[in-house]
């Protein structure tokens, strides 16, 4: 029998081999990404972050077909690993390419006489590391996190704390031991968080327009990540296409509810519910993430509800909703606890760029009379446009996506689209497995709408010099 301290020390050891593979493939590749420009940048930079818009279960789906049938749970574990590194390498390059520094300080140090090792770990790296930080930390706690990958990959040979938290508290009703689990994987977040601080971790920007010398390493990687998120569309898109009768049919099979009907609901239902949790998680989330990325210090604490697993929100909300009156139990507790880890998402994003408009005009502003709404409206939004179009699209694909928290809150005709997703791969069936893979393939369209249309770059005076090397 597995362990607390067992169960403990997996979920850690996945966690930080996740964040640190990632961040030690993604930074030669985001160094590679910023010495591109034009559209080729802009194109491969979408492309290498949609695995991280897309739904951890959904990779996992992707992922499953290529494993053994016999699988320990070392395997198990690597295959977890390399689906947290396929997902979130291309987020760590896109936040290696916003930090590069100005090619200017390159040239600097080479002209010095420093060579091409001593300026990267002397010059650069010190300015990226705090931005590197906070990206490491995030992605250490969504790898910690990732319970619908864990369960679909790890086959039952992976036993996380989240996977034990659900087990406990729906399978056997053990909900002391439920919260004693919780309560382990929220102390595996805190410590991870100091250590973040350690480092000087602070929010960074994830869309910026800067440049860096090419990177030969980089390149080699950034084209086996590419091939990697090719091969995860093309598994996805094959089944679609060629399972059952077709696209086109598989399609149709969407308003059903499939193969005998296994389902509860059908596909295009649990759609429409996940749509409504999706715009009352925006409504809500969005607006604080606004305020509280408006503060003047950074804080880091502000990122610790990621790292508290949505299946601990949800075994927490569980319990309480078990006092409540039954007129205000319903569907509405389903984007409540969404909202308390999409907030830490959108401040990631909105804090770099609410704090890159210099002080001295919204001073001034302050000066002439503006008040706080006009200063908003006035001088913020003209420059967070863009940044706040990311917030909401990131948000919006995150709650559509959300796995661990609905699993415990949303059930009968109000299941989300992600449950109804992996019940059908849970079930045999070609025609199950058809609709899943259709549905799939519809969020990876959306997501790369969605990434192709907020990551057009600006142009910037490196540009004209780059192009004259």
């Amino acid at each position: 029998m597995t362990t607390s301290l067992e169960l403990f020390g997996t979920t850690a050891l996945i966690a930080l081999v996740s964040a640190l593979g990632a961040a030690v493939i993604g930074y030669p590749v985001g160094n590679w990404l910023a010495s591109l420009a034009g559209s080729m940048k802009r194109w491969l930079g979408a492309a290498l972050l949609l695995p991280f818009l897309l739904p951890p279960f959904l990779v996992a789906m992707a992922l499953a077909p290529l494993r053994s049938r016999e699988l320990d749970s070392i395997n198990g574990i690597l295959w977890i690993v390399a689906a947290h590194l396929l997902m979130n390498i291309g987020f760590m390059a896109r936040t290696v390419s916003s930090l590069a520094v100005p090619i200017e300080q390159h040239e600097a140090a080479q002209l010095d006489g420093a060579s091409a090792i001593q300026t990267r770990l002397q010059v650069l790296l010190p300015q990226q590391l705090p931005g590197l930080a906070a990206a490491t930390l995030l992605v250490a706690l969504y790898s910690a996190t990732s319970y619908g990958l864990v369960l679909i990959l790890g086959r039952g040979a992976v036993r996380t704390l989240e996977t034990e938290i659900a087990q406990a508290a729906l399978r056997e009703l053990d909900l002391v031991g439920a919260g004693t689990l919780a309560l382990m994987q929220t102390l595996l977040t805190i410590a991870l968080f100091l250590l973040a601080r350690r480092l000087g971790a602070e929010p960074s920007p994830l869309f910026g327009d800067s440049y860096s010398p090419k990177s030969k390493l980089g390149s080699v990687f950034g084209l086996i990540t590419l091939v990697a998120i090719g091969f995860l569309i093309w598994q996805v898109g094959s089944k679609a296409f060629l399972l059952g009768e077709g696209l086109i049919a598989n399609l149709e099979l969407l308003s059903t509810r499939g193969a005998r009907d296994v389902l509860n609901i059908s596909l295009i239902d649990a759609g429409v519910n996940s749509l409504r949790n999706l715009l009352v998680a925006l409504l809500i989330s969005v607006p604080i993430a606004w305020l509280l990325s408006g503060s003047k210090r950074a804080r880091v604490w502000y990122l610790l509800p990621i790292g508290v697993s949505p299946v601990v929100f949800g075994l927490a909300f569980l319990v309480i909703s078990g006092y409540l009156p039954q007129s205000l139990r319903g569907w509405w507790i389903v984007p409540l606890v969404q909202s308390l880890f999409l907030i830490p998402l959108g401040y990631q994003i909105l804090r770099p760029a609410r704090q890159s408009i210099e002080p001295e005009i919204l001073e001034a502003a302050t000066m002439d009379g503006a008040g706080t709404l006009r200063r908003s409206l006035s001088i913020e939004m003209p420059v967070l446009t863009r940044p706040m179009m990311a917030a909401v699209a990131f948000v919006s694909l995150a709650s559509l996506g959300e796995f661990g928290a609905a699993s415990f809150l949303a059930y009968g005709s109000d299941a989300t689209l992600p449950l109804v997703m992996y019940r059908l791969i849970s079930r045999p069936g070609e025609e199950n497995l058809a609709m899943a893979m259709t549905a799939a393939l519809l969020f990876i369209a959306l997501a790369l709408i969605v990434v192709v249309a907020i990551s057009r770059e600006a142009r910037t005076e490196h540009r004209p010099y780059l192009a004259d090397r």
